[in-house]
């Protein structure tokens, strides 16, 4: 039976497709928002998401993509589904649309959607995916796993909208009522912390399976994360199989071959991440960088956290993610840049 509520995505990336054909096969009420280009394809072909490495076995569901706010059947609650560095100028163009009172489901990585939609809208229900997923081309989506979601108030108050909300998304996939968002969202931050290094050294394209030294980087990037959010006084969530802080810990100080099958396994999880897909697969210089790898220097900065691998690597995402066209650099050259950065900062 058809949910009451219409939901809206807006924004057909990795997981706004993912989520809108999943919802729409549940039975759930959704439409997509997006580019002309984007709706004309997802109208014609529909949406189309597989599992894996399987893109032949897709699955399609038909969802009704706009691109003009006015043929829009006035939704219910509004799925946000861009990245940080847009939320400003899409906020300002839902807000003329359909006022500041329609409820928004915010599902960025990062905080900084904290600091933005309030400024914008009353109520808020902030997300945390705990999926990787990645765009083929126009409504054509790859996912690791299905789900699953953490929604939540970041005041923990639980009221009858995030029920509802929550109650319909899972119809369609895992989704959780999480009190302690911030906290899965800091999580999550740690993890997204390796997007920068797998981005730089185009991991998709460059397997590093047999790289010591990107182990070692890898292993201090989230070390350093967890020690940040530590001393910032947020505690840690095991949402969606996140590695555990302990075992980070035990990976920073055994010897590499002790960890090394577990290192690999989760190696093999980092398909495209979503700041390789701004940066390499779409050509552009805007990306997250600010709002996850930033943010995190910025806590440690204010908590007095030394970071020097996530600085350099930081430094070097600044000088490299500007040229036009990108080109990945070796580990090697990111391990001289990371001892020569340890060395300055003493």
């Amino acid at each position: 039976m058809p949910t009451k509520k219409h939901y809206l995505v807006f924004g057909a990336g990795a997981i706004g497709t993912t989520l809108a054909a999943w919802l729409n096969s549940s039975g759930v009420r959704v439409s997509i928002f997006d580019k002309p280009e984007a709706c004309v394809h997802i109208n014609q072909h529909g949406l189309e998401v597989y599992f894996g490495d399987q893109p032949k076995k897709r699955y399609r569901s038909w969802v009704q993509a706009y691109s003009n706010f006015n043929s829009i059947l006035a939704p219910d609650v509004i799925i946000l589904c861009v990245k940080n560095y847009s939320l400003e100028a899409v906020s300002k163009l839902l807000v003329a649309n359909f006022g500041s009172t329609i409820p928004i489901v915010a599902l960025q990585n990062g905080v900084e959607n904290q600091n933005i939609l309030p400024k914008y809208f009353d109520k808020i229900v902030y997300g945390v995916v705990c999926y990787n997923a990645w765009v083929d081309g126009f409504g054509v989506v790859g996912y690791q796993k299905k789900g699953p979601i953490a929604l939540g108030y970041i005041d923990n108050v639980i009221d009858a909208d995030l029920s509802g909300i929550v109650e319909d998304f899972n119809r369609g996939v895992e989704t959780k009522n999480y009190p302690s968002l911030n906290d899965a969202a800091h999580s999550k931050i740690v993890i997204n912390l390796t997007n920068s290094l797998t981005t730089l050294v185009a991991l998709h394209k460059n397997d590093q399976a047999n790289s010591k030294r990107f182990q070692i980087l890898i292993t201090s990037m989230i070390f350093e994360g967890v020690q940040v959010m530590k001393a910032a006084g947020y505690k840690e969530s095991k949402l969606g199989g996140m590695p555990s802080w302990l075992l980070i810990a035990a990976a920073s100080v055994l010897p590499g071959f002790i960890t090394r099958k577990a290192y690999l396994k989760n190696l093999k999880k980092m398909v495209v991440s979503s700041m390789a897909q701004d940066i390499i697969v779409n050509g552009g210089n805007t990306s997250e960088l600010e709002s996850i790898n930033g943010y995190v220097l910025s806590l440690a900065n204010a908590y007095d956290v030394k970071t020097p691998v996530n600085s350099a690597i930081y430094q070097i995402c600044k000088s490299e993610f500007v040229k036009s066209p990108f080109k990945p650099v070796t580990v090697d050259y990111i391990w001289k840049q990371v001892k020569r950065h340890k060395i300055l900062a003493g």
